[in-house]
């Protein structure tokens, strides 16, 4: 199957986004192509349309738990939409290209505002924790691949970890430890109940796992 073919389901949850939105379909059909192009760019292994797409089905299974479903959407589809993993800002690069994409297409300096900080609270650890509903859902969401079954979160560490290859071994095993500690130092590595009750035992056992394969 095409790429393009693969990416259909995208475009289209784009196109119903912008829709709800009442954005001109003309400019929003280019942003979104534009997106789609940073979503696979070298050297993306795991933070790709694929990841996106993951994001977007569940933001729109959980849109009645959502406050401000088409700010989450909006904000889940720029979330990592600059990334360079050498770089240490691209959570603040996308969220303001969120911000500016929303004003330059006539959404409301408010919405352009809500959804910068709602991409923010992706950079986990490096932003005080989300204060509010939709902020919470929309980083347990980020963090579902936590809960999946073992082949899966096997599958996206080894993906991270052909991201950051320019890394040396051990450097990224150090890394990448405090990292995992980090989450499993919190009291929970999800913030709602929703997704604690399905996938908290199970985020733990994987983080668990992986760091003792990097300490062994």
């Amino acid at each position: 199957m095409s790429r393009s073919a693969l990416e259909q389901p995208l475009r289209d949850e784009w196109r119903t986004l912008c829709a709800a939105l009442a954005v001109p379909e003309a400019p929003a059909q280019a942003l979104g192509e534009r997106l789609l192009r940073a979503w696979r760019r070298w050297p993306r292994r795991y933070h790709d349309t694929t990841h996106l797409a993951a994001c977007i089905r569940a933001a729109r299974e959980l849109r009645n738990e959502l406050g401000s479903p088409e700010a989450v959407a909006w904000a889940l589809w720029f979330h990592d939409a600059v990334y360079w993993p050498w770089h240490h800002d691209n959570e603040e690069r996308s969220a303001d290209w969120a911000r500016s994409a929303a004003q330059s297409l006539g959404l409301s300096a408010d919405f352009g505002d809500r959804v910068h900080a709602l991409v923010m609270v992706t950079a986990h650890g490096r932003v005080p924790a989300p204060s509010d509903r939709d902020a919470e859902w929309l980083v347990d969401i980020d963090l579902g691949v936590l809960g999946q079954p073992r082949d899966a979160y096997e599958r996206y560490a080894a993906d991270v970890r052909r991201e950051y290859f320019w890394v040396p071994g051990g450097l990224w095993r150090r890394g990448r430890a405090a990292v995992l500690q980090q989450f499993l130092d919190q009291p929970s590595v999800y913030r709602t109940t929703w997704f604690r009750d399905r996938f908290e035992a199970a985020a733990r056992d994987n983080l668990r796992h992986e760091l003792s394969q990097l300490e062994g």
